[in-house]
């Protein structure tokens, strides 16, 4: 009897922890998050900085349907301490842009050159088919080191988000800028990835190839509390 009491328990617990570790599945555990980071061109100076074109983005993977997977809540991408920012090389735009503005019509109400660069994305909703974002325009503005990503979507219409982002401190070393953004409400439907490049005409960006590698580092909060932290390197060349 005692033997038998034992191995109930075993089996009680056993059964306990199996749960537990079902129910403790989180949005980063189920979620393949990706960051998109690129440099042109990638032959630089060593020591003196040069304008670049920067892209800079986030994926991520479609599993949300397994019910546990929940949108991002902040997104943080940190640059290598070789690459610089500065919005001030740019006219600010003051105009702020609600949900469903389009493209064109943002681009129009600022002064041309408030325009950084553009890129496009996708949302995935249930189904085998990915929703485009079909243009992402970069609007510096309205305030200091702050940017507007304005989206136009053919699938999402009004519903296409503007999301205010800031130009930030890395506090991390080795890091030198970050682009810091609150992630959009977008309901059942769930970023799969968004990407934009900043152009070299608009000089905003510099960089130099002092080390060789050029890093770029996303970090990430779900909107269930859980976290996770992802790193791409690519390599430059010394011009000579």
């Amino acid at each position: 009897m005692l033997k038998k009491s034992r191995k109930v328990v075993a089996l009680g617990l056993a059964a306990t922890v199996a749960f537990a570790g079902v129910a403790m599945a989180t949005s980063a555990d189920d979620n393949d998050a990706g960051v998109i980071g690129n440099v042109a061109p990638k032959k630089l100076p060593k020591l003196k900085y040069k304008p670049i074109a920067l892209k800079l983005g986030v994926t991520n993977s479609n599993n949300w349907i397994t019910g546990t997977q929940q949108n991002p809540e902040t997104e943080l991408i940190r640059l290598s301490k070789n690459i610089r920012v500065n919005l001030a090389k740019a006219p600010r735009c003051s105009e702020e842009f609600g949900n469903g503005t389009p493209v064109d019509f943002a681009r129009d109400q600022c002064p041309p050159r408030s325009y950084l660069g553009g890129g496009n994305g996708e949302v995935t909703a249930p189904g085998p088919t990915p929703l485009p974002i079909e243009k992402i325009a970069v609007m510096n503005g309205p305030g200091k080191n702050e940017v507007q990503l304005v989206t136009e979507s053919s699938a999402l219409g009004a519903g296409a988000p503007t999301i205010p982002g800031k130009i930030v401190g890395a506090n991390k070393r080795g890091y030198g800028k970050a682009l810091r953004v609150n992630a959009p409400e977008t309901g059942a439907l769930l970023i799969t990835k968004f990407q934009a490049t900043l152009l070299k005409a608009r000089r905003v960006v510099t960089a130099r190839c002092k080390p060789r590698k050029i890093k770029f580092q996303r970090n990430v909060t779900y909107k269930d509390g859980s976290s996770e932290s992802v790193t791409k390197t690519m390599r430059c060349k010394v011009k000579r």
